[in-house]
């Protein structure tokens, strides 16, 4: 993880590996002598030691991720569930809304019909019916089959027609009214089912997030002690220079054009082999930006770190190169703010990169 930016950084693989010249001139300029070796040896080891406890809260931070990822696309989906549900439950809700108003409509057409029918039987009753039967139907809203039949007796087909009407009418109110009950309990269940999901969801999306940042936290500190570690063991080698060892001189106007040159190749491919315009490799991208600046490099990483100047980590400027293992076999351009712009390995594109990572072997100035 670069510390200036946030971005997790990992030891570029598949880098490149090509024949280099003997390196008498290298470790010439580094004057690197047994302490020196012996000092790098320990800052590797121990970055490689805090490298481990990165890879493993690296590892655990993806697989929270992982999840997080499935229970936001869970509650994506349940959130779906859910407005379906509210509008076919605001449905329901409407066509029983329209139901109780015709309710209230039959049932005053039924109290209308129910006077129709007592005033069929007065009339009944004074042109010799029962008034006994009449009686028991004025007294009752729903009539026994046998009482509708002796009532039935006594009046004319038409009154017949009426009293059916009024049966039938009750008859399919209660139906409807019965099935939009129903269809009301089940939707507001399917509301109810459906929302408890996503909140449980919701409430194991919360967890997951929590302990991702708190994966994320312990992970950041690891790479802060990486990082101190690296650059502890760099400064310590660099001391190791000597007195007598003075610095290059900082980088001209060539610099800053390499880099300008750098940042427009940014997510062009890694072709091993490569040299630009369209794809680059490592050294591929470090010798066409510094050409584009006046300066030739060879294709090499190696070649690249005999044909520079050392240069302390501590006093790097933008436009030095940045180099990687040893025998050195990867190469970028440091562009300042701990960053360098490399082309990592074959699957990726050129892009920014943390400089401290594993294998850092130092920095070179084009002269």
């Amino acid at each position: 993880m670069n510390l200036f930016t946030n971005r997790i950084t990992t030891p570029s693989v598949g880098a490149e590996a090509k024949p280099r010249p003997a390196r008498i001139r290298a470790w010439r300029k580094l004057g690197a002598g047994s302490a020196a070796l012996a000092t790098l040896s320990v800052g590797l080891w121990v970055g490689g030691a805090s490298a481990d406890t990165v890879s493993s809260l690296k590892a655990q931070a993806q697989a929270v991720a992982a999840r997080l990822d499935s229970l936001n696309a869970a509650m994506a989906r349940q959130d779906e569930a859910l407005d379906q549900a509210l509008g076919h439950q605001a449905q329901v809700n409407a066509q029983l809304a329209a139901a109780r108003s015709a309710v209230a409509r039959a049932q005053s057409e039924v109290a209308t019909d129910r006077l129709d029918v007592q005033q069929q039987a007065v009339q009944a009753y004074v042109n010799g019916g029962s008034s006994s039967s009449i009686d028991q139907i004025l007294q009752s809203s729903t009539a026994s089959v046998a009482l509708q039949q002796s009532y039935l007796e006594s009046i004319t087909a038409n009154e017949q027609a009426s009293v059916d009407a009024l049966r039938g009418a009750l008859l399919t109110l209660g139906q409807r009214q019965a099935s939009l009950q129903s269809a009301q309990n089940a939707a507001a269940a399917l509301v109810n089912q459906v929302r408890s999901a996503r909140d449980a969801s919701a409430r194991a999306a919360a967890a997951a997030q929590s302990q991702l940042a708190g994966v994320k936290g312990r992970l950041a500190d690891a790479v802060a002690q990486v990082y101190e570690a690296q650059r502890a063991a760099l400064q310590t080698r660099d001391a190791g220079l000597g007195a007598s060892d003075s610095l290059p001189p900082p980088p001209g106007a060539g610099a800053s054009l390499a880099v300008g040159w750098a940042q427009r190749e940014l997510g062009k491919p890694y072709v091993y082999g490569a040299a630009g315009p369209d794809s680059f490799d490592c050294s591929g991208l470090t010798m066409y930006v510094w050409g584009k600046a006046g300066k030739g490099l060879p294709h090499s990483a190696a070649a690249q770190w005999d044909d520079t100047v050392r240069v302390p980590m501590s006093a790097i400027q933008p436009g030095d190169l940045i180099f990687f293992y040893q025998p050195v076999d990867h190469v970028g351009i440091y562009v300042g703010g701990g960053e360098m712009i490399v082309a990592p390995h074959t699957g990726t594109d050129v892009q920014y990169q943390g400089i401290y990572q594993s294998g850092l072997d130092g920095a070179g100035r084009v002269g």
